[in-house]
Order: C-alpha cells, then structure tokens, then sequence
C-alpha cells in the first residue's frame, strides 16, 4: 500500500544488489506468503459459504458485509501473496526485481488495500447503528448504500485514512454506549431477560468481535503505515528484507479474519464445521 509513481520509479531503478535476498529470509518469506494464501483462501471462502448457502442465521444484512470484506481479502490471497511468493523467488533464487511482477502487485495491492478499510468503515457504521439505535437499525441499513469508488493510486492513502478515522470514531461511540447500558442494567437488573434485551446482547457481542478484527487489522498494517508515511519517506530500504517482511505482515491479515470469526461466533464455527464435514464425506 503506497503510491503507485514513486513505486514505479523504485523498480525501474533498482541494481543488482537490490534485486536479491538471504536464502533463509527468501524461504521464511514464501513460507510465511504461500501458507497465507493457502489458508486465507480457504478461510473466506468458508465465510463466504456458511454465510451464503450453509446457515439460514447467519443470513443477515451484517454478515453480508463480512461475506463482501472475505472477498476484499481473496484478492490478497489469491494474487497479491502468489505475485509476493512469485517475487521472493525470483530475488532469492535469480537476483531477479521481477519488474513485472512488481508493477501487478502494486495495482492489486492498492485496491484489495482500498477495498479491505471501506467495508471496515461499512461494518463499523453498521455496528454503530446496530448497538445505538437497536430498534431502527435494519429500517437505517436498508436505506444505506456503500459506494464502490474507482480506485487509483493517490486516492490509496486518503481513502484508508479516512475510512480508519471513521471506524475509530464509531467504535469510541459504541464503547461509550456499552458503558452506559451496562449501567442501566445494574441499576434494573430485576427480571429475566427479554427479547430484546438478548438481541441488543448480540449486536454488542458481534461488535466487539469486529472491533478485534479491527484491531487485528491495526497491528498487521501499523508497521507499514509508520515505515513508509509517518516519516513521509521509506525508513527502510526498498525492496529489501525489512521491507518484504512488513508488506508480508500487512497481506497476512487478510488470512486472520475467518479464525476470529469461528473463535467467537458459535454459528460461524457450526457452520464451518458442516461445511468441512460435507467437504470429507465427498472426499
């Protein structure tokens, strides 16, 4: 995730000794890229069935953003870490930039990045008025639409920081909310739990499971956004071992989401193992 013009640059004048890594770094790195892909392919496709065709309750308008955001994330399992796989190989093994290569990760990285911080911001409006207004949220939602904006270099970094700022506010809105009903609960916690009670649970339960994800997100891409924009240069040399290492940590959030699901949300769990069951019985 970086401008694409000074990226091009970068590549087009790189040395020989640029173009080269230590073996055990270029063979931790295929590992670490190719069991990312690997997993992570695996792992939002089965959020995408169980939501889709397996579990009729996790059919609902909020599960439908987290089918939209493992698609997001199949663009970075299924290109952009075999294109980093493709790349480290080429380094390690021939010494090799793999300009080409380079030039096809920078583009799909841009926008599966882009498109990854939109739906967290879609999900985080969701939840906002999911926990603070219970009883118009699916009456809101409907009437929402979420852009799909044409995606282009520069519009990278504005776009994930606005979508980061909004998802930070809502989820400071949703912590504040919490408190509060916690309180009120304390103070009228006489009777057994209502319908509605038990429903409002629910959306807090899912909003703190996305708030993890986010979380999850922040520490996966925090080196990257430090090393490459906080100093508003590179720290670190371009295209070398550092810098293959924090681009691999960033692409490796988009296998982590799935298990995050299934560590907290029964239905996602049931519905995985149906669908593991079903995949050995045709085996």
């Amino acid at each position: 995730m970086k401008n694409s013009s000074s990226s091009l640059e970068h590549i087009t004048n790189l040395s020989a000794s640029d173009c080269s890594l230590p073996l055990a770094h270029g063979f931790g790195l295929m590992a670490a890229n190719s069991v990312g892909a690997l997993v992570g392919t695996f792992g939002n496709f089965l959020v995408c069935i169980a939501v889709l065709y397996t579990s009729p309750r996790l059919r609902r308008c909020s599960n439908y953003l987290l089918v939209s955001l493992a698609i997001a994330d199949l663009i970075v399992t299924m290109v952009c870490e075999p294109l980093v796989v493709g790349i480290v190989a080429k380094k390690t093994f021939f010494n090799d930039c793999a300009s080409n290569m380079e030039l096809a990760y920078v583009v799909s990285s841009n926008f599966s990045c882009s498109a990854s911080i939109m739906h967290l911001a879609a999900i985080s409006v969701d939840r906002f008025l999911a926990v603070i207004f219970p009883l118009r949220h699916a009456t809101v939602f409907a009437s929402l639409r979420v852009p799909f904006l044409k995606e282009t270099a520069y519009m990278v970094l504005v776009i994930f920081a606005i979508s980061y700022f909004l998802v930070i506010g809502c989820y400071l809105s949703i912590t504040i909310s919490v408190c509060l009903i916690a309180k009120r609960k304390k103070q009228k916690r006489k009777g057994g739990t209502s319908p509605v009670v038990a429903s409002t649970n629910a959306e807090r339960r899912l909003a703190f499971t996305l708030a993890i994800v986010i979380g999850v997100f922040t520490t996966c891409w925090f080196p990257m956004i430090v090393v490459f924009f906080a100093a508003g240069k590179s720290l670190v040399k371009m295209y070398g071992t550092a810098y293959m290492w924090i681009r691999t940590l960033a692409l490796l959030n988009s296998a982590m989401n799935f298990l995050i699901y299934s560590a907290r949300i029964r239905d996602f769990r049931d519905a995985y193992a149906l669908i593991c069951r079903k995949i050995l019985r045709c085996g």
